[in-house]
C-alpha cells in the first residue's frame, strides 16, 4: 500500500460485516470478499474472522488477499507491506 495514502485518513481495522468489495487487480473487476476468499481458498471458519485494513471508508487491504489497486504503492514509491497470520489454535 503506497505511504503516500495514509496522511489522507486513518487506517482502520475492522471485521467482516456483509457487502464488502475490492478490486485488487485494476485489470479485472470488482469482486465481493466472498469472491475472493473462495479464489485464495481461505477456509470457511476463517473467513469471518479475517482482519479487514480500511483506509477511512475504503476496504484497502485483506491480508494475504491483496490490496486495493488504487492505493498499491506504485514503481519507486514508499510502501506498506501488512501480513496476518491467524492465531494458532493449539491447547495450552
Amino acid at each position: 500500500m503506497s505511504l503516500a495514502q495514509l496522511d489522507h485518513q486513518p487506517l482502520l481495522l475492522r471485521y467482516r460485516s456483509g457487502g464488502e468489495r475490492m478490486k485488487p487487480d485494476a485489470k479485472r473487476p470488482t469482486r465481493t470478499l466472498k469472491q475472493l476468499t473462495h479464489e485464495h481458498q481461505v477456509p470457511p471458519w476463517l473467513r469471518e474472522r479475517l482482519p479487514l485494513l480500511y483506509l477511512g471508508e475504503t476496504l484497502a487491504i485483506i491480508p494475504g488477499l491483496g490490496v486495493a489497486s488504487h492505493l498499491q504503492a506504485g514503481p519507486g514509491e514508499a510502501g506498506l507491506v501488512i501480513s496476518w497470520q491467524p492465531a494458532s489454535l493449539k491447547s495450552a
